[in-house]
């Protein structure tokens, strides 16, 4: 059935979002550039659908900022979570289902770094442990994180930018225009990081000649999901572990999205490269709020004996276990044929959507890693990091493309970022693709 544009009243969520704000500063995630063109009060969910108060069908390529891998009112889910709710608070799950694989034995079976496993609540909070728990086992101070990597919204994390001559220690520059940037910063935390581009092997051998005695974390995404879902060059990973052996520096991957999205093993299973330490978030609860620190026991039992502290209230809560368990266990069976489903259905969009732009005559690059896919308006036909694409995509178009879309039902993250999950059918890659050329069209 070809797509036909119908008028859309959002008047309802207009109205909720104006009384929202009289008694809330702002959306619950205030990173700028990630709202919406308009409020929606969403009432329902089901598949990779979403209805408002208005009675508008949205198909959904958000995904919970990525962290609904298992797509909305999932049983397998739904099940776990109500099975919790009606038990003894802390219940020990062993005690109602013996013959169950606990989480954490199903994650050291999956990750190939997790040799010791624990719990947290987010992601930025698992970010933070790692680098509490490295700054302890190698007894220094700094870190090297990189461009177009996220790590969460805390200080030493958050914003600036690579220094492309630094005189001395390559330090994150802060401007006015960085968009991942605050007010409010303690000043003392742009001096605990090192900042560098990402996939330039040569860049980070030349910091580590220097500055290697002072390295306690290298911090990455071993796929670039946020900066371009940009995969790294052949031996880049390879031979950052090499480095990290040689200078006594503790490799993470932060694979907050890729874990146990792009597949069980996460970007270290498909990669073959095996970090000191990982972290997990959004996709490994289908959902719901949980992360994981996990890695090597010479490491992670620094928090065994309390010589690094790693608490929290609802550290390892019933209901994110629960979620987290039925996920897992969801998503192996069949040697994780729900991830093979998925990527078939993804490549049907992403196939897709180059076409649709080579007819209309448009340069776009789309490129994809396994539940994430980044499409720019750029006469580019690959990005190996985002300063190669950033400088040179017409941002103004995307976002114009990004809010036509909206309009005819699609929501798609800021800078065109679709995830994916294995709710999403064959049928709802059609109709999007319908609604895509629609509205590229009218561009």
């Amino acid at each position: 059935m070809a797509f036909v544009a119908a008028p859309r009243s959002m008047e309802t969520s207009r109205q909720l979002g104006a009384r929202a704000l009289e008694v809330m500063p702002g959306p619950h995630s205030n990173l700028p550039g990630y709202e919406l063109f308009r409020p929606i009060w969403i009432t329902r969910g089901g598949g990779a659908h979403l209805w408002d108060v208005d009675g508008n069908e949205f198909l959904d390529y958000m995904c919970g900022l990525g962290a609904g891998t298992m797509g909305y009112g999932n049983t397998v889910v739904l099940d776990a979570v109500a099975e919790q709710l009606y038990r003894l608070p802390y219940l020990d799950a062993a005690r109602r289902h013996p013959e169950e694989i606990p989480l954490a034995e199903k994650i050291i079976r999956h990750v190939p770094s997790a040799e010791k496993v624990r719990y947290l609540l987010s992601g930025t909070e698992a970010v933070q442990l790692v680098l509490r728990l490295a700054r302890a086992y190698t007894k220094r101070n700094v870190f090297i994180r990189f461009d177009g990597h996220y790590h969460g919204w805390l200080d030493n994390v958050f914003g600036g930018g690579v220094d492309p001559d630094p005189a001395g220690p390559p330090y994150a520059l802060y401007r006015q225009d960085d968009l991942f940037s605050s007010k409010g910063r303690d000043v003392a935390s742009e001096k605990q990081s090192f900042k560098l581009p990402w996939n330039d092997i040569q860049i980070l051998e030349r910091t580590l000649e220097k500055h290697g005695d002072q390295v306690a974390l290298i911090l990455m995404e071993a796929i670039n999901a946020n900066g371009g879902s940009c995969w790294p060059r052949p031996g880049y990973l390879e031979r950052v572990r090499e480095l990290c052996d040689q200078y006594g520096i503790v490799l993470c991957f932060d694979e907050i999205i890729t874990g146990f999205r792009v597949g069980l093993g996460g970007a270290q299973g498909l990669t073959g490269v095996t970090p000191d330490l990982t972290t997990l978030g959004k996709g490994v609860a289908g959902g719901t709020p949980l992360s994981v620190v996990c890695g090597k026991a010479r490491i992670m039992d620094l928090c065994a004996d309390r010589t690094v502290i790693g608490a929290g209230t609802f550290n390892g809560y019933p209901l994110g276990v629960a979620a987290a368990l039925a996920t897992i266990s969801h998503v192996e069976k069949d040697d994780g044929v729900f991830f093979r489903n998925m990527a078939a259905v993804q490549a049907r969009l992403v196939g897709g959507l180059r076409e649709i732009a080579r007819r209309h005559g448009r340069p776009m690059l789309v490129q994809d890693c396994p539940g994430v896919i980044m499409f720019y308006f750029a006469n580019l036909e690959r990005a190996w990091n985002m300063g190669e694409w950033y400088s040179i995509a017409d941002h103004a178009t995307g976002e114009r493309y990004r809010q036509l879309l909206f309009e005819n039902g699609v929501l798609i993250l800021f800078r065109g970022r679709w995830f994916f999950s294995g709710a999403h059918t064959n049928e709802d890659v059609d109709r999007t693709l319908e609604i895509a050329d629609h509205c590229l069209a009218r561009l």
